[in-house]
């Protein structure tokens, strides 16, 4: 008898896809991902789809073949200049795609993943009902596939819910990332200046996030929902959290440099523990210390 939790999965090779998998399969999920690497790791009870998100034709035979109940669309780029690059109008154009051919095949339940920076930062907590305001084409295009996606699963009877993740960190980052660098810097014994130690931000494990996700893919909750700890941390917390397990305090320089980014960002996250029943597992330190591990 087929599952009737099937689930297509995009991005879950990335910081946050890679910790998907597992609670998708305890939920009860038949998970099926999308990707483009020929060496995906053999896991149990997920079934790799070799093919490029951008293929029309392999994303038309899949969700024909497949014919899922669910979609977890969490594939972006978010490496090197990815904030102006023209990549992130071809993702807009996958995601539309994979909604077309969703619809096409029966989906009921589609989850995307957007950012914190669709919003106009404030120095509250910033509420799903705020404004919106793109701060780059990165962000432009999160909003408007969001914008778009949602009259589309309104128009074809799907429910949608959009996941808006604030900061995130977690297991094997790209060297180039906050925690990666500040880790390898100081296990090599090298000072780690951090030059907006007076930037506050709020932080989510990538585990945590994962986890908020699968639960919100779980829940009948529709429209935006922020995907945040709504906990405030400076970046001197943070560098200083991470330094102190490693006994390494003497390392760090400080500074308070001025700055034209944001003084505070940080994500009210009511509906997401209130509607659609999340609540983080983890403080910074619990998973820090796992991540140094």
């Amino acid at each position: 008898m087929p599952s009737s939790k099937k689930v297509l999965v995009t991005g879950a090779t990335g910081l946050i896809g890679k910790e998907l998998l597992e609670p998708l399969r305890q939920a009860g999920f038949d998970v099926f991902a999308i990707t483009i690497d020929q060496n995906s790791p053999a896991i149990a009870g997920v079934n790799w789809l070799k093919g490029n998100l951008f293929d029309e034709n392999f994303i038309a035979k899949i969700f024909s073949q497949i014919q899922p109940q669910y979609l977890l669309n969490m594939a972006w780029c978010t490496t090197g200049n990815y904030q102006n690059s023209n990549l992130n109008f071809d993702f807009v154009r996958a995601g539309l795609t994979l909604l077309k051919y969703f619809a096409q095949n029966g989906g009921i339940r589609a989850v995307f993943a957007g950012t914190c920076f669709e919003y106009a930062f404030k120095d509250t907590p910033i509420k799903e009902t705020d404004k919106i305001e793109p701060h780059n084409i990165y962000a432009f295009c999160k909003n408007n596939l969001h914008e778009i996606a949602s009259q589309f699963c309104k128009a074809n009877n799907i429910s949608f819910g959009y996941g808006r993740i604030f900061y995130v960190y977690g297991r094997n980052e790209h060297p180039t990332r906050l925690t990666a660098s500040i880790i390898n810097a100081l296990k090599a014994g090298k000072t780690v200046s951090v030059n907006h130690a007076q930037l506050v931000k709020d932080y989510m494990y990538a585990k945590d996030i994962a986890a908020a996700f699968v639960k919100f893919l779980d829940a009948k909750t529709e429209g935006a929902v922020n995907i945040c700890t709504g906990v405030s941390v400076s970046l001197a917390e943070y560098a200083q959290t991470v330094a102190r397990l490693l006994g390494k305090e003497n390392l760090l320089d400080l500074k308070n440099l001025p700055t034209t980014q944001p003084a505070i960002i940080i994500g009210d996250n009511s509906r997401l523990t209130n509607e659609v029943g999340f609540v983080p597992q983890y403080t910074l330190q619990e998973a820090l210390k796992e991540i140094i591990n």
